[in-house]
């Protein structure tokens, strides 16, 4: 290979080194960067769970998270950037949504424009070996996130003439 043809692949070869470095890098903290994540944490993909009950619902996703805090869960809610714009036709960050959904912010992570929020969801709860509330399939990610395959890794349901329904009993998190 010649010097001339080095030149040509070096601008290239520049740029995949920062995409590589910037795919390593965390998008944006996740709740773990402000708090220990509890024992008994569970991953809720707020987005989907707010549409058990059809259109979008702030009142579902706290009928659902209320259910998992009685069995002793401690919900870590995960939602895309448009989350606002579906529940009050505005942004709403994670401190606005603590106080519509009755959870710390710092159970709370909104991702960014533009990130797609089921790696986040399903980065997080690989890392921290947590189950996740949602029914959606993941049928893109299960390549990446293998633990997708373990019986109960996803918890599904639906909210039925007012109540959360589990499609399997949800049970108590042991002390």
């Amino acid at each position: 290979m010649m010097l001339s043809d080095l030149l040509l692949l070096l601008p290239a070869l520049i740029g995949f080194a920062v995409l590589v470095a910037l795919r390593r890098r965390p998008l944006r903290p996740t709740p773990e960067a402000s708090a220990e994540v509890p024992r008994n944490a569970i991953v809720v993909d707020g987005s989907n769970v707010m549409h058990w009950g059809g259109d979008p619902s702030a009142k579902v996703l706290c009928r659902v998270l209320r259910e998992l805090e009685i069995k002793g869960y401690t919900p870590i809610v995960f939602f895309d950037a448009s989350v606002g714009y579906k529940l009050s036709d505005r942004y709403l960050n994670e401190n606005k949504l603590s106080h519509a959904i009755d959870i710390p912010a710092a159970h709370i992570c909104v991702v960014d424009k533009g990130v797609v929020a089921d790696q986040a969801i399903l980065a997080f709860a690989a890392d921290h070996g947590l189950r996740v509330v949602s029914n959606d399939q993941y049928r893109d990610w299960r390549v990446h996130f293998p633990h997708l395959d373990r019986k109960g890794a996803v918890l599904r349901g639906t909210f039925q003439d007012g109540a959360v329904v589990w499609r399997k009993p949800l049970e108590l998190v042991r002390g």
